[in-house]
């Protein structure tokens, strides 16, 4: 699951336009996750780069759907050409291992 911060319904952005010099995602429209289990979505097997690997993928932060809404999306777009049948690997953040009491390792 991926947390879902959706964006203004009237500019269609997820951006604090308060932020100085910066276009700092806002924090402050949390609206759980997004589950994508049960669907064609195969951002839901992306895994995170283990110590050799890198990520071949990120989030946009562009959310997509209305606060408590049925449907809700996070755009993910590839940083490199992804070779058919290679893992595709997003960061979780640099706590997510240690939070879950899992040493980080490869994944493939």
């Amino acid at each position: 699951a991926i947390s879902f911060y959706p964006p203004n319904r009237k500019t269609g952005s997820n951006i604090d336009p308060s932020v100085p010099g910066g276009r700092t995602l806002k924090r402050d429209n949390y609206n759980g996750v997004l589950n994508p289990g049960k669907t064609a979505d195969i951002v839901q097997f992306a895994a995170c780069p283990g110590p050799n690997e890198r990520q071949n993928m990120r989030s946009t932060f562009q959310y997509y759907g209305l606060r408590n809404g049925k449907i809700g999306g996070l755009e993910f777009v590839t940083i490199e050409p992804v070779p058919k049948n290679t893992q595709l690997l997003h960061w979780y953040g640099s706590s997510w291992w240690s939070e879950r009491g899992i040493k980080r390792a490869d994944v493939g």
